[in-house]
């Protein structure tokens, strides 16, 4: 009985220290990009993106270790386990098997067809068929628009460039019948060249969104949290589009 009661006295004071247990930061992966996602002076992950995870990472109860990563990293990251989470596009045929993905939408990223002035107002994606599309070098799309492009029938030529500039430039030297890139990206490129807008048609608008690794054992309950962090920020009126300042 003495034991039975040791033991007891044991747990009670055990016990606050389990609960008052801190959650392991969370290894948080984005892609860099300028003003959204970039590292400060003090190396420190920041822009607006960043922000907006954080403040909701902060809601949810988690610390977190942001970093910026190229896609190819987050990919093996999530899939091993080194990463916890991701705010990116469904745009890889398996991402769902080796993650979990979040109600919560943080914008849409638009995806255009650009084409040339004088051209006449292309088809998507009939218009593709036997010409030749300039893309950009080690950037993915959508399922839906990679599917398209796979398509054998449409008989489709490709060019990559390493630079938005570069495929705005090869576009209108007509080494290219048209440009398959994301809207803000060109905006960014055609701004820095001085450029006016170019015309355009509207492919898709894939939603930004929170992956999970599969490999936490709490997957579904750190998403959970995250996407009520989400709902309770949101009816506060706090806009949590990542894709805009």
């Amino acid at each position: 009985m003495k034991c039975l009661a040791m033991m007891f006295l044991l747990a009670l004071c055990w016990l606050p220290h389990a609960w008052a247990e801190p959650h392991a930061p969370l290894r948080v992966a984005m892609l860099p990009y300028p003003d959204y996602a970039e590292y400060d002076a003090d190396q420190r992950a920041d822009g607006h993106a960043v922000r907006v995870i954080r403040r909701l990472l902060e809601r949810a109860g988690y610390a977190s270790e942001i970093r910026l990563l190229p896609v190819a990293r987050v990919r093996l990251g999530l899939m091993s386990g080194e990463l916890d989470l991701w705010l990116g596009l469904n745009n890889q045929v398996d991402l769902e098997a080796y993650t979990l993905q979040s109600h919560s939408s943080f914008g849409a990223l638009p995806i255009n067809l650009y084409y040339r002035p004088d051209e006449a107002t292309p088809n998507w994606p009939e218009s593709l068929r036997g010409r030749t599309l300039i893309l950009i070098t080690n950037y993915s799309y959508s399922l839906p628009v990679s599917r398209t492009l796979q398509d054998p029938r449409l008989a489709l030529q490709t060019r990559s460039s390493s630079s938005h500039t570069g495929a705005i430039r090869m576009l209108l030297r007509g080494r290219g019948d048209y440009l398959l890139d994301y809207r803000g990206q060109v905006a960014a490129a055609l701004n820095t060249l001085g450029m006016q807008a170019l015309p355009h048609v509207a492919v898709d608008q894939p939603a930004m969104r929170l992956f999970v690794s599969r490999q936490r054992a709490d997957a579904r309950v750190l998403l959970n949290r995250l996407d009520q962090a989400f709902d309770a920020l949101v009816d506060e009126g706090v806009d949590m589009d990542v894709t805009r300042q």
